[in-house]
């Protein structure tokens, strides 16, 4: 099905007021769309356009209330949240603070802790000086930041979400394995990115919202950048790394292709980044801190002559988001726990300029992981 049953959003509200009480916060107030479909169900991309916040207010002891402006209405109605209040928008001049402040005194709370999202990977979405009118407005409250809460409670994922991100992930491995039979030597980036864009949709997929593409001779020097008109030429080779979705949420893994005659050090680099994948998969299970994985790869990756590892970290949190925390590095101890989807993604710049990357997707289970990617082939596909 898509989207989730009401009872999905029911036991989010509930865990997330289990970690409310027992931290002294006394309401929430969610910005971000991630969260704000994470709470609501609502499905859309209208927070491209900048213009109007979206608020959705939860309450220790009340129901959510979500604050939305007008154009948003029917579209909340139709979700599970009952509360709905609007303002007309655009109005720059109160875009929706006085609906925010009304709703919060309905609360009958004089005082007390109330959270925004202000941490670690979260932002809030509305103009800085509306949030500094809100401070000013609520000084009988402690303004907090919330965002340890709400990541505690998404690191650890439902079944219901688990089964959605395995599809999506099924689906862009089936396009990745399909893909070396649909491209040749001189496509350009581009041309190679729609073939994979438009198999992702036939495949059943809803968006590529990421797809980082380039390539270079032996390595590339990026792993971010948008694919250009560079035709691929003898030697190269190409990374395509994707974030694509289905019913919001995200897979995030690469695949590495050769281009004719490929330096042998370059496919030593590839399969010692194999190798070391292949450590993590190995280690991975609950109690493993992200630390820990990091280490394992990384002495991998220091067996292969002028290695380094230039991209700060070797994997992340998969879900909602293409990243999420934890982050597999060496001062992230966060320990696994069952149903933590997450990325291993060691990287090598093994000379100047010339990179290489893997990245797979493993689901955390009781006594180890399960790999939901296809395993990419031990040595580097080549293209002719």
């Amino acid at each position: 099905m898509r989207g989730f049953p009401k009872e999905e959003f029911i036991n989010r509200i509930a865990k997330l007021r289990q970690l409310m009480e027992k931290n002294h916060v006394d309401a929430i107030i969610i910005t971000s769309p991630s969260n704000f479909r994470y709470f609501t169900g609502l499905d859309s991309y209208f927070w491209e356009s900048p213009t109007r916040p979206w608020f959705v207010l939860i309450p220790l002891l009340k129901d959510p209330i979500a604050i939305v402006p007008s154009i948003g209405l029917s579209s909340l109605e139709k979700t599970w949240i009952d509360n709905i209040i609007t303002w007309n928008s655009p109005n720059p001049e109160d875009e929706g603070i006085s609906t925010v402040l009304n709703a919060i005194h309905s609360l009958k709370i004089q005082k007390g802790n109330i959270g925004f999202e202000l941490g670690k990977e979260s932002f809030l979405r509305m103009k800085i000086n509306d949030f500094r009118k809100l401070e000013n407005q609520l000084q009988n409250f402690s303004i907090i930041d919330s965002s340890p809460l709400l990541w505690e409670l998404r690191l650890i994922k439902s079944q219901n979400e688990i089964d959605k991100i395995k599809d999506i992930i099924a689906i862009a491995s089936k396009t990745f394995d399909n893909l070396a039979s649909k491209i040749s030597l001189g496509m350009s980036e581009i041309e190679i990115a729609n073939i994979f864009k438009k198999d992702i949709i036939d495949n059943g997929g809803d968006h590529t919202l990421y797809l980082a593409c380039t390539s270079g001779n032996n390595g590339y020097d990026q792993i971010i950048c948008d694919p250009t008109d560079k035709k691929t030429s003898n030697g190269d080779v190409l990374v395509m790394d994707t974030g694509s979705t289905k019913d919001g949420y995200f897979c995030d893994f690469n695949r590495n292709y050769g281009f004719g005659e490929i330096a042998a050090e370059t496919e030593d680099c590839y399969r010692c980044l194999w190798q070391a994948t292949e450590r993590a998969i190995a280690i991975a299970k609950p109690g493993v801190s992200c630390s820990d994985l990091n280490d394992e790869m990384l002495k991998v990756l220091n067996q292969f002559k002028n290695s380094q590892n230039s991209v700060g970290r070797m994997g992340h949190g998969l879900g909602l988001q293409m990243t999420e925390p934890p982050s597999i590095m060496k001062n992230d101890k966060t320990a696994l726990e069952k149903n933590m989807v997450i990325t291993l993604e060691p990287s090598m710049e093994y000379k100047t300029g010339k990179m290489i990357v893997h990245e797979e997707n493993i689901l955390i289970t009781e006594n180890g992981c399960e790999l939901l990617t296809t395993r990419t082939p031990k040595s580097l596909p080549i293209i002719n």
